[in-house]
C-alpha cells in the first residue's frame, strides 16, 4: 500500500486545498494520504469525509510546533488520529495566534520597505489558519522581487537570520506530548535530523512518550535514517515516512508521494489506532 503521512493544504502554509491535494493524491495511486497541517485541525473533518467520497482512506493528523527549551530547538511532532479536535484546536489556537501577530509585523516591515499594501499580505493568507512563511512573500513574488516563495529572498529579507526575524513562543514539546496523550493521539517525531533532535527523539522514546519517528523524509540524511533506524529498534518504535509536501510553497519541491511511509509502519499505525483490526 502506497501511503504519504506528512502533506499540508492551503490552510496551513501548503499550496493546494484539503480537496484539491485529495484528488491529487487519488490521481497517483495513494492508497493512504495524512492532513498534517501545522498547529491547525480545521480541514479534517473535510478531508476524511471527501476521502471516502473519492475512495482514498485519509488519516487525520496535524503537525505541532513546538520547542525543547533545554536546546532551544524547534520540535515538530505529528500527531495522527487525534482524538477530540476540539481540545486540540484549543490548545493550538494561543500558537496561531502568536504566529498571526508576529508574522503581521513582519509584513508590516516588508510592506514599508518594499512599498506594498499591508492588504496584500493579508490577502494571501485569507484561506489559512494563520499567517506563514509562504503568505508573507507572496506579494513580494508577484511584483517580481523574488522567484521562489521560500528561497534565497525569503531568508534574507525574512528568514531566522535576518533582521525582521521575531521568534515564535512555540509549546514546550512535553505540554503538546501531554495533550496528545490525554486526546488519544499517537505521536510521532516529524523529521528529527533536520532541527537536530536526534538525541532528544531517543529520551522521548526511552521515556515512552512517542510511538514512532518519521523515518523517509526529504530532509532526513542517510546518517539520520541509521540514527533513527537504531532509535526504532531500541524502543520498539515505528517508523513513517512522507514527502512533506506544499507544492510550490517550500524551498525544495518534492512531488507528491515521492517518500512514503515503510510499509510495516503504516500498519503498525494502523493497529495502534485499531488493535483489533485485521490489516
Amino acid at each position: 500500500m502506497k501511503a504519504d503521512l506528512h502533506t499540508h493544504t492551503n490552510l496551513s502554509d501548503g499550496y493546494f486545498s484539503v480537496k484539491d491535494l485529495i484528488d491529487y493524491g487519488k490521481r497517483i495511486g495513494l492508497d493512504y494520504m495524512a492532513i498534517t497541517d501545522h498547529d491547525t485541525v480545521a480541514g479534517l473533518i473535510t478531508a476524511i469525509s471527501y476521502g471516502k467520497h473519492i475512495g482514498i482512506n485519509i488519516i487525520p493528523g496535524v503537525e505541532f510546533s513546538t520547542r525543547d527549551y533545554e536546546t532551544g530547538r524547534p520540535v515538530h511532532i505529528l500527531c495522527y488520529y487525534p482524538g477530540d479536535l476540539f481540545a486540540f484546536q484549543e490548545f493550538l489556537d494561543p500558537v496561531l495566534e502568536s504566529r498571526f501577530q508576529i508574522k503581521y509585523e513582519m509584513c508590516r516591515s516588508l510592506s514599508k520597505d518594499f512599498g506594498i499594501d499591508l492588504y496584500e499580505f493579508e490577502k494571501a493568507a485569507r484561506e489559512s489558519a494563520s499567517i506563514y512563511n509562504p503568505h508573507m512573500m507572496f506579494p513580494l513574488w508577484e511584483r517580481g522581487f523574488t522567484k521562489d516563495l521560500i528561497g534565497d529572498f525569503f531568508k534574507r529579507e525574512a528568514g531566522s537570520k535576518s533582521s525582521r526575524y521575531i521568534k515564535i513562543p512555540y509549546p514546550n514539546v512535553y505540554e503538546a506530548l501531554d495533550l496528545i496523550d490525554r486526546a488519544g493521539g499517537i505521536p510521532v517525531i516529524a523529521h528529527p535530523g533536520e532541527y537536530d533532535s536526534l538525541k532528544l527523539t531517543a529520551k522521548l522514546a526511552k521515556e515512552g512518550l512517542i510511538k514512532g519517528i518519521e523515518y523517509n523524509h526529504p530532509r532526513n540524511t542517510d546518517s539520520d535514517r541509521e540514527q533513527i533506524l537504531s532509535i526504532a529498534r531500541e524502543y520498539n518504535l515505528f517508523l513513517t515516512g512522507g514527502t512533506d509536501y506544499h507544492g510550490p510553497n517550500t524551498s525544495t519541491v518534492n512531488p507528491l508521494g515521492t517518500f512514503l511511509c515503510p510499509q510495516e509502519g503504516l500498519l503498525a499505525l494502523l493497529k495502534e489506532k485499531n488493535p483489533g483490526a485485521v490489516h
